[in-house]
């Protein structure tokens, strides 16, 4: 393994019975990375997660953590890896003190005074079972308990969707500042694109079993659409070598996402009897491309 490549998976494949989830991915994550993990429901984020840390079996391809196999991490491994579930998944009967202190006997570098710090900064209530916590209230201890475990890479799987607009942007303020401090590794699967702009260096896009495509976001944020219209036998007959994604929207329509620097030369090559038309979207817009 590379000392910088803290997660490396090669020609994963899953399937649930006889549907195909993962075909044969690849995905490698740097050390300090923060990537945010887009996909419509349905595409496997969580599959893809649950594979990389070991939790579910793969059908072929490998996983590897810090140079470990995924279904096979040593202990010291497992203490550098931190995981927030969307469903959070507690000991209903603890109380949120009860929890911490059952976690910290297993994390050697567990930061009490941190974690005290959050809760009492995100108005965490501990002495309360889990089981009659808020569904907010639970993701916010499930994330106080993943970061104060202080580790090396932090995965979080929707984490933020049951939070209140005021602690979700508390959150992001806190990761931020964590991989400032740390070079924490993350991966963030989100449909809040807004939130994870703020936070991540990279966005990878779930789509056909494959990330379709990983770039950082400056990438996507220097692309725009083009939007084109003629007979589909002409359109059928075009070349876009310049272009980052054609789809066929319908007959005789084709979306090409491009650099904004090449929409002058893909002018100059369509025929007049192309109507073409150039928006600049968002890039929560845009990564969407990658998606249908």
């Amino acid at each position: 393994m590379i000392a910088n490549v803290p997660i490396t998976a090669c020609g994963l494949k899953k399937s649930y019975g006889r549907q195909l989830v993962l075909d044969q991915l690849d995905f490698t994550v740097e050390r300090g990375a923060a990537i945010g993990l887009l996909g419509a429901n349905g595409t496997g984020k969580t599959t893809l997660l649950k594979c990389l840390l070991g939790i579910l079996p793969l059908d072929a391809g490998r996983c590897e953590l810090f140079g470990e196999p995924s279904p096979s991490l040593s202990s010291v491994a497992r203490e550098r890896i931190a995981y927030v579930p969307q469903s959070p998944g507690q000991f209903p009967w603890l109380s949120g003190q009860a929890m911490l202190r059952y976690i910290s006997a297993l994390f050697p570098k567990f930061d009490w005074t941190y974690a005290k710090e959050l809760a009492g900064r995100w108005k965490l209530v501990l002495h309360t079972p889990i089981g009659v916590l808020s569904p907010g209230q639970q993701q916010r201890l499930s994330i106080v308990r993943a970061l104060a475990t202080r580790p090396d890479v932090l995965i979080l799987d929707e984490p933020i969707a049951s939070l209140d607009p005021a602690t979700r942007l508390a959150v992001i303020d806190e990761l931020i500042s964590e991989r400032d401090r740390r070079a924490v590794t993350v991966i963030f699967s989100s449909h809040l694109i807004g939130d994870l702009e703020r936070l991540c260096s990279q966005f990878a896009v779930l789509a056909g079993g494959k990330i379709a495509v990983m770039k950082d976001i400056p990438w996507f944020k220097q692309l725009v659409r083009a939007h084109l219209e003629s007979e589909e036998e002409l359109l059928a007959a075009l070349s876009f070598p310049t272009a980052q994604l054609v789809r066929k929207s319908a007959e005789g329509k084709r979306t090409v996402v491009i650099d904004r620097s090449a929409v002058a030369h893909l002018e100059s090559v369509v025929s007049e009897r192309v109507r073409m038309t150039v928006d600049e979207p968002d890039v929560e817009t845009l990564s969407a491309e990658w998606m249908q």
